[in-house]
């Protein structure tokens, strides 16, 4: 099964979320997001240039990653008017 890894800076980014923002991103998370991350429930888009990888919505946040073997790598985690900057 893969895992969710956040790197320092996705998760410097999800510390500074609000409370509620945090427990829906942890709800998606724990609701089998690792298994299948291309669900449609998810609605997940591949990401154009120059930017690499998916976005994942959640409300008004913008959750980026890329997808591995045996990782989900999430590299962002911002408000939607900040993610693509």
């Amino acid at each position: 099964m893969p895992r969710i890894v956040l790197t320092s800076g996705a998760e410097r980014d999800y510390k500074k979320l609000p409370p509620e923002a945090q427990e829906h991103i942890r709800a998606i998370f724990d609701s089998g997001f690792a298994e299948n991350p291309f669900a449609p429930k998810f609605h997940i888009r591949k990401l154009q240039y120059p930017f690499t990888g998916y976005r994942l919505r959640v409300g008004d946040y913008r959750v980026l990653f890329e997808c591995g073997a045996n990782m989900i790598l999430v590299y962002r985690v911002r408000h939607r008017k900040d993610a693509y900057k």
